[in-house]
């Protein structure tokens, strides 16, 4: 797991660090061993090394000089729409901007004085940074590999009768059933079955159509006639409350 912190206090940026490694090593000690844990003095020097998929959480100061950590988030989410972003902040003043950028939280100043908000923030929080991280063991070419489960855009039948994976860079065949991949994907709620033997994950959506839903790649996947009214109110629930 990568996570970044970016302050330009560095008493308040290590204050931040040992908070985040103190509540990860009582909540989730399983995956201390494999945290990285990344400090930046300035919100320049984040977005320099910056690049979508590289962290599972941000925490972002907002009151930094010349780029705050709002401005910092607005360019994140031209380029990273999925990280989490929590603010750290000594007021309450710009809780309505977070929305701008899908804010995951925020953490007050200073986090000695607000532990029990911390620890509820990252409780809120966690859980789906975790689901996030599944995988799925997929059988490709006689070997089983583990696939994260972000990064299937949906599954179908194709025309040789074998269930496809259509994962961003790449479209696996695989002997795996329909039936099982339904049972390990629909547990999970990105993934909605928008079509008889199609199910899709609803964060590679970029606009329901009449009678589709369009991707962000372009690609277009039907949705059922008989179950449209069901499957277009499911994906509004799931974007009202991403």
């Amino acid at each position: 797991m990568n996570i970044a912190i970016a302050d330009d206090h560095p008493d308040d940026r290590k204050m931040a660090e040992e908070q985040l490694r103190r509540y990860l090593t009582q909540a989730h000690p399983e995956i201390m061993k494999d945290l990285v844990l990344e400090t930046y003095s300035s919100a320049e020097d984040l977005l320099a090394s910056f690049s979508p998929g590289q962290y599972d959480l941000l925490l972002l100061d907002i009151y930094m000089e010349d780029m705050t950590g709002m401005e910092a988030a607005e360019a994140i989410r031209l380029r990273d729409e999925r990280v989490p972003i929590m603010f750290l902040t000594s007021s309450k003043e710009h809780m309505l901007d977070g929305y701008r950028v899908f804010a995951a939280g925020y953490l007050l100043k200073p986090l000695i004085a607000h532990l029990n908000e911390f620890a509820k923030a990252m409780d809120h929080v966690f859980p789906e940074i975790m689901a996030s991280q599944r995988t799925v063991l997929i059988p490709f070419n006689g070997k089983d590999v583990d696939v994260p489960v972000r990064n299937i855009m949906y599954v179908d039948i194709n025309a040789q009768h074998k269930l496809s994976i259509h994962l961003p860079d790449m479209v696996a065949d695989t002997i795996l059933s329909y039936n099982q991949c339904q049972e390990m994907l629909t547990k999970d709620n990105r993934f909605i079955e928008c079509h008889h033997r199609i199910i899709l994950n609803m964060d590679y959506i970029w606009r329901m159509g009449q009678d589709d839903f369009i991707l962000k790649d372009g690609s277009k996947v039907p949705i059922s006639q008989r179950r449209k009214k069901e499957v277009k109110a499911t994906y509004m629930h799931y974007m009202a409350h991403r």
